[in-house]
């Protein structure tokens, strides 16, 4: 019997279906249509990166025009004399010797100048705040929603609802800071009685609600020459300057320090005498409000949100001279901890050691270990001392206000930290003291309504 060799084998060529081979061949057909598709989509011409391209020219442009716009307005208000305004907020001249600094709008600090070259800058409190359920409503009192300028108690619960992060410390707790009266004897408060208080507060709060913000000054309060007591004749002390006299080495403003909280308004309110404005001491809630309105303005630039709050609550030292901070010096004159008689010019090569390096024309203030490394400066020496055309807002000298601290019988609060102290004393920080004498880390600052 014959046996078929081929019985039982089969022939796979002959069978139809995928073989392994073309299998092969159509995943390897699909990789390269798939990396073709990538490379259209994602490669360095793709379709994505030239959509990304196209994106960014028109940002771009839609930047150009917006700067275009914002010189057109800028030439438009310099030219006018009008400043810049919004439904939140309509800044104004105190009187008529003001006049709009230039190249200054609402986006990076709106600025405006006395007769004397005086500089202030305008605070963005939005009137659209007292509408908001998120800053008038209480459960226990029901809606705080104020209708006029004459409910200040309700201005003032929205105002302190809007600023409530920086009222409470670290752990969430409120502080024992208020904006409270509590004494009219010299050395123990404000110098003012507490009809004059109230009537002073009174008037700030119906300013910020009917006009959506407040003056204060550019700087921290100044004096021509440089100050080493307490002595002060208040009868004849001169109005502070607020100005730094920016990029003269022979002029510099100095701190107008060893001065206590009394005198201080005293000596502020001096600015404003026989004017149709009040000049004095911040309240704590105005000194709130410039913190939220530092917050609003940098968050609308791209800073997130916890990045500028940490910076105006935990740690200032990025833009605050403190002991432990460390930055360029552009002007004036600075002087050591503990010898505040004598400045040295911000570019003098033969300095204080360890305190100021200078190199290739640039003058660097060094970060210390200590308080004894210390550094005064005169007011606006750095620019990186700034947030919102505000100087030293944050470290330099303490900064007097009307504000009260409950706690204990050393009533006068601070706030800000000073030269002589870390950045963990940030510019949102209270401080408290005796109203006794003054010291020379110790200062104040303006603030201008009507």
């Amino acid at each position: 019997m014959k046996i078929n060799s081929k019985k039982g084998k089969t022939n796979y060529l002959n069978q139809k279906g995928i073989t392994l081979i073309a299998l092969v061949v159509t995943i390897v057909v699909l990789l390269i249509l798939a990396g073709v598709s990538i490379n259209t989509l994602f490669g360095d011409n793709g379709i994505i990166k030239k959509a990304q391209d196209a994106q960014n020219r028109m940002n771009n442009a839609q930047e150009s025009d917006l700067n275009a716009l914002n010189e057109l307005d800028e030439f438009i208000y310099d030219a006018t004399g009008k400043l810049p305004s919004t439904e939140d907020t309509t800044p104004y001249y105190p009187d008529g010797t003001f006049s709009k600094v230039s190249r200054t709008n609402l986006s990076n600090g709106l600025v405006i100048q006395d007769e004397n070259k005086n500089e202030y800058v305008w605070i963005e409190v939005p009137k659209s705040l007292y509408a908001n359920s998120s800053y008038n409503t209480e459960t226990t009192t029901g809606d705080q929603k104020p209708l006029s300028s004459t409910e200040c108690d309700k201005i003032e619960y929205c105002l302190h609802k809007y600023t409530d992060y920086y009222r409470r410390n670290s752990s969430g707790t409120l502080t024992s800071y208020k904006d409270d009266y509590y004494s009219n004897k010299v050395k123990e408060g404000t110098g003012l009685t507490s009809a004059e208080y109230t009537e002073l507060k009174q008037k700030m709060l119906k300013s910020v609600y009917e006009n959506g913000g407040f003056w204060i000054g550019r700087y921290e309060a100044g004096i021509a020459g440089n100050r080493t007591s307490g002595n002060i004749d208040l009868e004849t002390a001169p109005a502070p300057l607020s100005t730094s006299k920016t990029g003269t080495e022979e002029n510099p403003v100095y701190p107008y320090t060893y001065v206590t909280c009394s005198q201080a308004q005293t000596i502020a309110s001096k600015l404003s005498t026989e004017k149709n404005y009040t000049s004095s001491l911040m309240f704590g809630v105005q000194w709130d409000l410039i913190l939220k309105h530092i917050e609003t303005k940098e968050v609308k630039k791209g800073t997130t949100l916890e990045t500028i709050q940490s910076a105006l609550k935990d740690d200032s030292s990025s833009w605050g001279n403190y002991y432990n901070a460390s930055f360029e010096i552009n002007r004036g004159k600075y002087a050591k901890f503990g010898a505040i008689s004598t400045w040295y010019n911000y570019n003098n090569e033969n300095g204080l050691e360890n305190c100021v390096t200078y190199a290739n024309g640039t003058s660097t203030k060094v970060q210390a270990t200590s308080k004894s490394s210390a550094i005064l400066l005169t007011t606006g020496a750095s620019d990186t001392c700034k947030k919102m055309n505000i100087y030293d807002l944050a470290g330099n000298v303490r900064e007097w206000t009307l504000e009260r601290y409950s706690g204990r019988t050393s009533r006068c609060a601070d706030r800000g930290g000073c030269y002589a102290s870390s950045s963990s004393y940030s510019v949102s920080g209270h401080t408290y003291m005796d109203d006794t004498s003054g010291t020379p880390n110790l200062g104040f600052r303006l603030s201008l309504y009507k």
